[in-house]
């Protein structure tokens, strides 16, 4: 620009001082509105994120007593688990647990004894102690005798089992189990 075009400009703002400050008004408050869309915008989104927010602790907070429900039952899971683990050492008690677990117990249970049991490869702190059994009834008897060792406390796996008639006639079987129960290591 040459001075001459600015002197005609300042000319002409003099002349027309109202229009002149009217647009120069009109350039701010453009500029402002602008300015002001763009923080609107920013704002709604930050609004959209923290109702997000919101409403997902809010799903956290309702299910918050269902959660602790049920961890407490995983909990008490474990704990009745954990107190019905097998102890290798602790002979007399393992073996006293297959007289109790059934009330026929005494009668049909012919032998019993502890097996071999192998060393787990893996770092588990559990291994499985393995019982061979030897019991004679009537099917009947035998049939609940394996029902209460499979659903009772101490967690059993029958590896191996046969049945025989002793007697031919007879309403007699003999029953051979072999028993692995859940023990700490």
């Amino acid at each position: 620009m040459n001075p001459f075009d600015v002197d005609q400009l300042r000319a002409a703002i003099r002349r027309y001082l109202f229009c002149a400050v009217c647009s120069g008004l009109s350039l701010i408050l453009a500029a402002a509105l602008w300015v002001l869309r763009q923080n609107v915008v920013g704002l709604e989104k930050a609004n959209r994120e923290t109702s997000q927010e919101f409403a997902a602790m809010l799903a956290t907070l309702k299910a918050g007593p269902l959660v602790r429900q049920e961890l407490a039952r995983a909990q008490d899971a474990i704990q009745r688990v954990e107190g019905n683990l097998v102890v290798e050492k602790n002979l007399a008690e393992n073996l006293w647990y297959f007289y109790k677990i059934h009330p026929d117990s005494k009668e049909i249970l012919t032998s019993l004894r502890p097996l071999n049991s192998q060393a787990a490869t893996d770092g588990s702190d559990y291994k499985l102690v393995p019982f061979s059994l030897q019991l004679t009834g009537t099917y009947e008897q035998l049939a609940s005798y394996l029902l209460e060792l499979e659903t009772g406390p101490r967690l059993a796996v029958i590896k191996a089992f046969s049945f025989r008639r002793q007697q031919l006639g007879q309403p007699t079987l003999a029953l051979n189990v072999e028993v692995r129960l859940l023990g700490k290591k």
